[in-house]
Parts: C-alpha cells; structure tokens; sequence
C-alpha cells in the first residue's frame, strides 16, 4: 500500500510540474524579461507572444519580433517571423555553457543563428547567416548604406587575457552589391569640412575569408566587383598582428581600387574621386596601405591616414 501510495504522489507531482512547464503563462512576464534585457545588454525586443520550445533543447521562442540592436550612436532595428533562445555548450576543452539564438525568416530575407559561450578568459562566438538582406541592417534612423545580400559563416574564440592567443575564421560572400549614395563624415564634428558625398556605385559580387591563428588575423582572400558592370572594384590584402593587448595590435593593409567610367564622369561623384586622387596610381584606379595599431584609429591619430601604395 505504501509503496503504491509513493507512486501515487510522485506521478502527481511529475503531472503537476510537467503542466506548469507546459502551461506557465510566460507572456505575463514578458515585459519583464524584455525589461532585463534591455537593461543588461540595451537590445530592445518586442514579440507578439512568448513560448516554451520544446525542439531540440527546451527554450524560449518568440512570434513576430522586432529586436532593435544599439550601434555607437545609431540602432538597427531587425523584424523576424520567430527567434528562438536555447542553452548551449561552447569549446571542447573543456565545453563551457552559452547561449544560441535563431532568428528566422527576416522581414526582408535572411536567416541567422549565433551561439555565444563564455568560459575563463576564453569567448566563443559562432555566426551562420544566411541570405540576409542588407537593405534591412541600416541604421534605423536613415538609409542603408549598401544593399545587397549576404552570407556569413564565422568561429572565434577570442582569449580576453591574451588577444594574440584568439583563434578562428571568418567567411563571408554576398551578391548583388551596391553602394548607396551617402556622405561620409570624420566622427569628430570638428572635421565636418572633410565631409564627402559617396555616389550610389554598383559592387556585386563580393568573397572574403579571415584567418585567425599564431597571432596573426590573416586576410586570406577578399575581393569585390568582379563583373564587367561593375562601378567599384578591388580587393584588400594583408594582415593584422595581433598583441596580448588589443589596442596595440598593429594594421598592415592595403587595399586596391578601381572606379569605371560611368564614375569618373559623374558629377556627383566629385568629392569622392578628389579624395582618391592622392592614391592614384593610373587613371580610375587608386591604392592604399595603413600600417598603425588600433589605438592610432580610436584616437583618430595621423597614422590612421592612409599612404599612398606603391605600384
């Protein structure tokens, strides 16, 4: 009897757990959860409803979502049919837990699952994206600045105590390119003078591949606007030598261009090609090399300017 009568009670208390699991009314708390994590990381969420995934690794799933990301002093805003947060395991050696976010079925094309993981000093970030459109990752309160679609495929483990200790890679292609019509200004309000208009130019197709091991980020390929019709054209190569600290990590880059005619003609485009014209090395095509640290760029000192390539 007693026996039975344990039985009894564990398959109730089993019943009751699995149906609060089940039936625990998370959209009460929804604005609280979105609350913390606006407050802990400034990453705005609003969803239509919230729910228990139960595919795969339980989690938490969200409807019709908008997730609006800071960026400096801009945001961008994404909208997705569902994002999907799950638990995870990061590394191997050993594994440290994380986090997986899946956003699925951007508004305007795309899918994109990450996981972050953190363990020590070591940070694990995985990225998979699929043919997003870029249309939809311009900051919120203008333009975009280029459109076009993009795939990503990246794994870093990047050291914080010891930056030249990070290893990784970093894949990226995209098609369709274009370089909206835009003006570039130096970050510092003083310099406002040097601002320049950036006629709207037409890329394509771009590959890109990033090496990360032995203290070098290698730029093993990276090429763009390979077709015929293309306005803008290059490629960039080089590497970066990365130090234990990141500010001094030291830029050794250089990076080819060429403009095509419809360019060159436009007046429009004036401010853009002067600015070039002190890297020319033959009419329409242009190069550039920095070799600074990171700190040089977050202090916008002198040797941030790039020199001119030779030939």
């Amino acid at each position: 009897m007693k026996q039975g009568f344990g039985i009894k009670v564990l398959s109730f208390v089993g019943l009751f757990l699995f149906t609060l699991f089940v039936f625990f009314p998370l959209n009460n708390l929804k604005g609280y959860i979105f609350d913390k994590v606006y407050r802990n990381s400034g990453v705005l969420l609003i969803s239509e409803s919230i729910y228990i995934s139960f595919l795969g690794i339980p989690g938490v799933g969200m409807k019709n979502v908008s997730v609006t990301l800071p960026l400096a002093e801009e945001e961008i805003e994404l909208h997705s049919e569902t994002v999907t947060l799950r638990p995870s395991l990061s590394g191997f050696f050993p594994p440290h837990p994380g986090l997986s976010v899946k956003i699925s079925n951007l508004k305007k094309g795309g899918d994109i699952y990450t996981k972050i993981g953190k363990g020590g000093h070591s940070v694990s970030f995985y990225l998979d994206a699929e043919k997003v459109n870029l249309e939809q990752v311009g900051a919120r309160n203008g333009s975009p600045p280029i459109s076009g679609d993009l795939n990503i495929s990246s794994d870093i483990n990047f050291n914080e105590a010891d930056v030249s200790k990070s290893t990784g890679f970093f894949n990226m292609t995209a098609s369709g390119l274009t370089i909206n019509q835009q003006t570039l200004s130096p970050p510092d309000p003083g310099m406002a003078a040097f601002s320049f208009l950036v006629p709207a130019m037409k890329i394509g197709k771009l590959t890109g591949s990033l090496a990360m091991k032995n203290g070098i980020l290698e730029i093993t390929q990276f090429r763009f606007g390979e077709e015929a019709a293309s306005d803008f054209k290059g490629n960039i190569s080089g590497e970066v030598k990365l130090d234990k600290i990141f500010e001094q990590s030291t830029f050794n880059v250089a990076l080819k261009l060429k403009l095509s005619q419809k360019i060159l003609n436009n007046p429009e485009a004036k401010t853009f090609t002067s600015f070039l014209s002190s890297y020319q090395l033959s009419p329409g095509e242009y190069g550039l090399k920095w070799n600074a640290s990171v700190k040089d760029f977050t202090n916008f000192s002198i040797k941030a300017i790039p020199e001119k390539l030779n030939n």
